[in-house]
């Protein structure tokens, strides 16, 4: 069972995207590397978050819907409320979209770690030609 506890708030999944671009970004630029067996245990991490992103992903459609709490003027705005806190609204972004976000940071961290481990290679192959030249 998925549920939406603690880390899985949309504040805390945007800021996980947001580090997620951030190591992209640098696994771009050649200032992150990591050997290929590190970047496995990462991989695997983050394809475990892909998949409990993937389950929680066939129940959001009930985040979406309209919540019946009756016709008084407070019940229709709660469930306005509810419903603007899955999908944003006036004050919030919703969970929904910073679930997206998260799923596009999470494929962006694993091409992050493909490129550190390039980028590990080429660091390790010119020490070993520097070494031979001596």
């Amino acid at each position: 069972m998925v549920t939406l506890e603690g880390a899985w708030s949309a504040q805390s999944m945007q800021a996980m995207a947001a580090n997620m671009r951030g190591l992209k970004q640098a696994a771009e630029s050649g200032s992150f590397a990591i050997s290929e067996s590190g970047a496995q245990a990462y991989i695997k991490a983050i394809e475990d978050a892909q998949s409990s992103i993937t389950e929680l992903d066939a129940k959001l459609y009930l985040l979406t819907t309209e919540t019946k709490l009756g016709a008084s003027p407070d019940s229709k705005s709660m469930s306005r409320y509810n419903l603007e806190s899955a999908t944003g609204g006036t004050g919030t972004s919703g969970i929904i979209p910073a679930i997206d976000q998260l799923k596009t940071a999470l494929e962006d961290a694993k091409i992050a770690m493909r490129k550190a481990v390039e980028n590990y290679r080429a660091v390790d192959d010119a020490a070993a030609n520097n070494y031979k030249s001596y």
